[in-house]
């Protein structure tokens, strides 16, 4: 038994070796010998108590040649086209459903992933309305004095043709303003 486990634990180099020695000379005679500390040896030279063993081929894989006109024609002129939609696409502030009170101005905050590319541009709307981007590459806009009510926030990015690449579904927010019915914040208490 215990021969059997030294016999089943070959030294990495002698295995490495033996696919080097397959490969390159597949026709060659190979032998395999155990010594008397049970080690298993492979070589190309007969030692006294060896065999001879028989190595399968090495597989080998020939690819089919492209013709030279197919491979420039599939080959893309200038830079590598752009990944066309981002992963991600979504309006993470204001969050959905808050109610804001008496707010001096409200900032929309766009996720995307990837960030936004050169040459794209995103665009804010505030109920259907888009909204004026002091940068073309912000995914940040600041709403200065929202009116009372409810609102809509809606956002979609568009590469440099107009092509619409990602959309953000509306999110509702609602601007609360003190009236003389109700003077006070709903938050504070009369």
């Amino acid at each position: 038994m215990q021969r059997l486990a030294r016999l089943i634990l070959i030294p990495p180099a002698a295995l490495l070796g033996l696919l080097v020695a397959s490969g390159i000379a597949s026709a060659a005679k190979t032998y395999r010998w155990v010594d008397a500390q049970g080690v298993v040896h492979y070589s190309d030279t007969p030692q006294p108590g060896a065999e001879q063993i028989t190595l399968p081929t090495a597989q080998t894989y020939t690819p089919v040649p492209v013709p030279a006109a197919a491979a420039s024609a599939a080959a893309p002129a200038g830079p590598p086209a752009q990944t066309a939609a981002y992963q991600t696409c979504v309006i993470t502030e204001p969050v959905a459903e808050t109610s804001l009170y008496a707010p001096d101005s409200v900032n929309v905050v766009v996720s995307l992933d990837p960030p936004l590319r050169d040459g794209d541009r995103l665009q804010v709307l505030l109920d259907g309305q888009p909204l004026d981007s002091k940068s073309p590459a912000a995914t940040s806009i600041t709403v200065p004095q929202p009116d009372r009510g409810a609102h809509v926030l809606s956002a979609v990015v568009r590469d440099a043709s107009g092509k619409m690449l990602c959309s953000a579904s509306g999110v509702t927010f609602y601007i609360q303003r003190p009236s003389l019915l109700s003077p006070q914040s709903p938050g504070k208490g009369h």
